[in-house]
């Protein structure tokens, strides 16, 4: 009887040594024929995401409002046309002398057709300049019966003295919204590295789970090995029967762990296929992984000491796209505060306008185009002083206020941003060091427990061991094989979080796909300089 149930056992403890060499060779090669490779998944990801997409038309918009801003300093060209007719009645003195001129009438009829032209345009210092001209027909019924076509052409200047002065003031809105072009343009890498990270978290948790599930499906396999051979035995009388119960029992509880484990590959895959951008249809036929973890035992990772981690989240600053976003806000702030700060001073203008005017008489087309070259007289000069202030001025010092608060904002978002950035990195550093430790002991619990396998198994074969405790040992290798998996997987998502947390997950100004060691070495001094 005892000869059966080491038979039993050394079955038994077969499938587990082939668990352990399973799981160790689907973390070599990829599983299944068709394979995604986290590169391919990342690349994906840049290309096909939703938000991606949607950042890069907010980049569009900050564009066309800076364009918008450009416009206040388009050559603005306007024309019109006049054309009246005035009726007015005469004196009985006027209607005489009238009378005695040979026209019979009793009002005076005038007729007035004028075009009108001009262009104007603001400097960015503030300077106003252009050319305009006034071309007028005069007619009436009694002394302009030829008519008269006169001409005024000038030359304006406006040179204001107080508000709207200065480059920095009048094209200030237009700075900004340069600046903020950047900002838009920060905060598209900033999406592509946040995307990138949550895709290449999904990847290895799919990669996770598929080791696991293999794990547990082993497992399960070989509980029901067990059950067979131990009923075979009840059946042959060498076994009591409640030894059935155990073994069913046993193998059930695989079988759930392996269900929860199915699930999570379901959900792990889908994960990845949102994350990587895919239609719908896309989403059931994703491939398996084929890369493997990272080799956390090969690589050093970032040193803990206060000062290198500080070393690295000022580095840090400099690389993050929504700190660099928030720094190129505070700043167009900034700029929009000092042009609303200069809206409050009072406008004082100075005017100067030069030209010459002409006059040449005649009804027909002739006499009225040619009017501007006949007669000339000039130049002429007209020189002036504007000031214009509202006594209460509500609507300036209004405007000066929420522009000096959204600068206030921005600089303290810049520096929760700062904040923000330094807890992750730190968070990043010890996640990854702690990570190394976890994969070290791991990896010697696993080894342990193996040999632990193995001496039951040989306890076994000299009559001294149990099946009981060789059973036990064989469920804690399975867990520390689970284990392992989950510390290898902790691993790489902690080497993709400190790159992520250190900007050096995607370079924000190319949103290209990051290369294949990015996912696979932490941080060096060498590599990683910025």
């Amino acid at each position: 009887m005892r000869a059966a149930v080491v038979a039993v056992v050394m079955a038994v403890a077969t499938l587990a040594l082939s668990a352990g060499a399973g799981a160790a060779a689907g973390q070599e090669q990829a599983v299944g024929p068709i394979s995604l490779g986290i590169v391919q998944a990342v690349q994906s990801t840049l290309e096909r995401h939703p938000l991606l997409e949607v950042q890069r038309q907010q980049v569009a918009i900050s564009r066309a409002v800076r364009r918008q801003q450009t416009g206040a300093f388009d050559t603005q060209i306007e024309w019109g046309t006049n054309a009246q007719q005035t009726r007015t009645p005469l004196t009985e003195a006027e209607r005489l002398g009238a009378l005695a001129a040979g026209v019979p009438t009793s009002a005076l009829t005038e007729n007035l057709f004028s075009v009108s032209g001009g262009a104007q345009r603001r400097l960015r210092s503030g300077i106003v300049l252009g050319p305009s001209v006034v071309v007028n027909r005069t007619t009436d019924n009694i002394q302009a019966l030829e008519g008269l076509n006169r001409t005024r052409l000038s030359f304006d200047v406006t040179l204001p003295l107080m508000r709207g002065k200065g480059t920095a003031i009048v094209a200030g809105p237009e700075t900004a919204a340069s600046i903020d072009i950047e900002a838009s343009q920060y905060d598209l890498g900033q999406q592509a590295a946040d995307l990138v990270l949550a895709t290449a978290t999904s990847y290895w948790q799919y990669v996770g789970s598929l080791h696991q599930l293999e794990i547990v499906t082993q497992s399960e396999a070989r509980g029901r090995e067990y059950v067979e051979a131990v009923r075979t035995l009840v059946e042959a009388d060498r076994l009591p029967r409640s030894e059935v119960n155990q073994a069913q029992a046993n193998f059930d509880s695989r079988a759930a762990g392996r269900f929860g484990l199915d699930q999570q590959v379901a959900e792990a895959r889908s994960a990845v296929a949102l994350a990587m951008g895919l239609a719908p249809d896309q989403v059931a036929g994703l491939p398996a992984p084929g890369d493997a973890f990272p080799d956390g035992l090969l690589e050093t990772p970032p040193s803990r000491a206060p000062g290198a981690v500080q070393a690295l989240i000022e580095r840090s600053l400099t690389r993050r796209g929504d700190y660099l976003s928030a720094e190129k806000r505070r700043a167009a702030a900034d700029v929009l505060r000092r042009v609303a700060a200069n809206h409050v001073r009072p406008q004082l203008d100075i005017t100067f306008s030069t030209g010459y005017a002409s006059l040449r008489a005649g009804r027909g087309a002739g006499g009225f185009l040619g009017s501007p070259f006949t007669q000339a007289s000039g130049p002429d000069a007209v020189v002036g002083l504007r000031w214009n202030r509202a006594p209460a001025n509500n609507t300036a010092l209004g405007e000066m206020a929420e522009a000096e608060a959204a600068y206030q904002q921005a600089l303290w978002l810049r520096t929760e941003r700062a904040r923000v950035i330094a807890t992750e990195v730190v968070n990043a550093v010890t996640a990854l060091q702690n990570g190394v430790l976890r994969l070290t002991k791991a990896t010697e619990a696993a080894k342990g427990f193996q040999a632990a396998l193995d001496g039951e198994r040989d306890k076994l074969r000299l009559g001294v061991g149990s099946l009981t405790d060789l059973l036990t040992v064989e469920g804690r290798l399975t867990e520390a094989l689970l284990d392992l998996v989950g510390a290898q997987q902790a691993y790489a998502v902690g080497v993709v979080q400190l790159r992520h947390a250190t900007g050096t997950l995607v370079d924000v100004t190319n949103t290209a796909a990051p290369a294949r060691e990015v996912f696979y070495r932490p941080l060096s001094e060498a590599a990683d300089q910025p």
